[in-house]
């Protein structure tokens, strides 16, 4: 009688489990994925598996098993990926249990195929191998797509620290700008800002640009539109933190902010704009020294 690979694989499960975590999981520990305990690391080889060996044995023989999005094996899959973006230094260990599985799957069919007086097992063999292609590349991709994911979040929350916007007083807002402005954080630093004038009702906003390394027609323009949307929302703006390279750039680049209050220092725009609102600041008197 001929025996199908997938009844030779279920046949010899616990054989072929044995030997895998032996290759897997060394007497030290030493190759275990970082992101799971020995028992764990267990749970998910077996779990993969017998969900592999599942799709196996129910597609028919001259096909190859679907990889349907909602298939416990691309859960699965799309799980250890979700564990390895957490953990960046154990990247390729999704993959690596993959490749393990199929060579030691193949050398095991090539073993039987040696002994058995079946027909040929080339052609089960090549549609095992070509499986296990497309897994991998299913894993792979998935671990791409959430690296990407967590790489965009934390990219976003790079932006939201960059640009703060703080109350000094009352109706008085700083915006300190660090780094390059492009296209997408200048449209983020206007809502941010004019989302804080409209809730303050800030007379008066401090923009520093100490921390922007580079100045030119594209900064300069990206900050004229957010002083002009301050201006519709009734808040002057006070420019602070030019340098001096920065000031012979745009004076050469014949860029101008019109009657934009500009100051050299930060500490000259904080009281430029309590002199806007009628404020000062003032020494406190000691009472033992009148």
């Amino acid at each position: 009688m001929t025996v199908s690979l997938s009844q030779h694989l279920q046949t010899h499960r616990d054989e072929i489990l044995a030997e895998w975590f032996a290759e897997w999981l060394p007497a030290d520990n030493s190759g275990q994925p970082g992101w799971a305990s020995p028992a764990q690391t267990r749970h998910i080889m077996q779990t993969l598996f017998d969900q592999i060996l599942s799709a196996l044995t129910t597609a028919p023989p001259d096909q190859l098993p679907d990889l349907d999005e909602q298939a416990p094996l691309c859960v699965h899959l799309r799980h250890l990926a979700a564990e390895q973006a957490r953990n960046p230094e154990q990247a390729t260990d999704p993959l690596r249990l993959l490749f393990s599985l199929r060579q030691l799957l193949l050398r095991h069919v090539t073993a039987w195929d040696r002994k058995s007086e079946t027909l040929s097992m080339a052609e089960p063999m090549l549609r095992l191998d070509r499986y296990f292609d497309r897994i991998a590349l299913f894993a792979f991709n998935s671990i791409l797509s959430l690296r990407d994911r967590h790489i965009s979040e934390q990219n976003l929350s790079l932006m939201e620290l960059s640009t703060p916007v703080l109350r000094l007083w009352h109706q008085i807002l700083l915006l300190p700008l660090v780094g390059i402005i492009d296209t997408g954080r200048a449209r983020q630093i206007a809502d941010h800002l004019l989302e804080a004038i409209a809730r303050h009702e800030a007379r008066v906003t401090v923009i520093d640009l100490t921390g922007v390394p580079i100045i030119d027609t594209s900064v300069a323009q990206h900050i004229m539109k957010t002083i002009d949307a301050a201006r519709l929302l009734g808040s002057r703006v006070v420019l602070t933190g030019i340098s001096p390279e920065g000031a012979q750039t745009l004076t050469k680049l014949g860029i101008r902010f019109g009657d934009v209050i500009c100051r050299a220092s930060l500490r000259a725009g904080i009281a430029e704009a309590l002199m806007i609102t009628g404020k000062r600041i003032t020494a406190m008197e000691d009472p033992a020294h009148p």
